[in-house]
């Protein structure tokens, strides 16, 4: 169902939008927001952002960034969402996600350091402890097994040089200016390259790929 709020001309024009979209109980500026985040995610973020005050409504929005949202765009997605539901908050809802939806998970926590709290001890251990999490669902080099049976492992693409890699770890503390890789083989995807630290504007998640264990 295409939401009566919705035209081109309101999205050149979002604050009338906006307006408008006040006007409503929360529960319909929820639903007209999730219909627009179909449509333009900045502006439906920006909105929800700007307007909704419960935060089910962000946790719901999360866990849908989480799902469907790639690995460039789940940045914006916590850019707008982690503010409203807090460092904790995030990780709780990421670590409860990760049985379940490991890559989308490992997508998101890649720009956590990003966001983490200066100074804040707790939120620093609390994001090394979902990454550690991580590692013992995904395995070493990140792998995972779906039911097809086909092992998938997370790539990476260092695009200064266009070598290929593995998550290796993070700084932690150093508000993501710096990421561990680990370079691959291009030819099979295996690690014989070594450890190099490089800048996460300088890394390209790729989807997922299979490769034989």
């Amino acid at each position: 169902m295409i939401s009566r709020f919705i035209t081109d001309k309101n999205f050149e024009n979002h604050k009338a939008l906006q307006q408008r979209l006040m006007s409503l109980p929360e529960e319909a500026q929820f639903d007209e927001i999730s219909a627009i985040l179909d449509r333009n995610s900045v502006i439906g973020l920006k909105l929800a952002n700007a307007i909704l005050k419960n935060k089910r409504y962000f946790e719901i929005l999360l866990e849908r960034g989480v799902a469907e949202a790639n690995a460039s765009e789940i940045e914006l997605w916590l850019k707008y969402l982690l503010p409203r539901l807090g460092f904790r908050r995030v990780i709780a809802i990421l670590s409860g996600k990760l049985s379940e939806q490991p890559q989308e998970v490992r997508k998101a926590s890649y720009w956590l350091p990003k966001f983490l709290p200066k100074g804040n001890e707790q939120a620093a251990k609390l994001l090394k402890e979902l990454l550690n999490k991580e590692k013992q669902m995904l395995g070493k080099e990140y792998k995972a097994v779906r039911t097809s049976g086909q092992i998938y492992k997370l790539i990476l693409r260092i695009k200064s040089t266009g070598e290929y890699a593995v998550f290796g770890g993070y700084q932690l503390g150093s508000q993501g200016s710096k990421i561990i890789v680990e370079v691959l083989n291009s030819e099979d995807l295996y690690p014989t390259g070594g450890l190099r630290e490089v800048s996460p504007s300088d890394v390209e998640i790729l989807d997922p790929q299979p490769y034989n264990d």
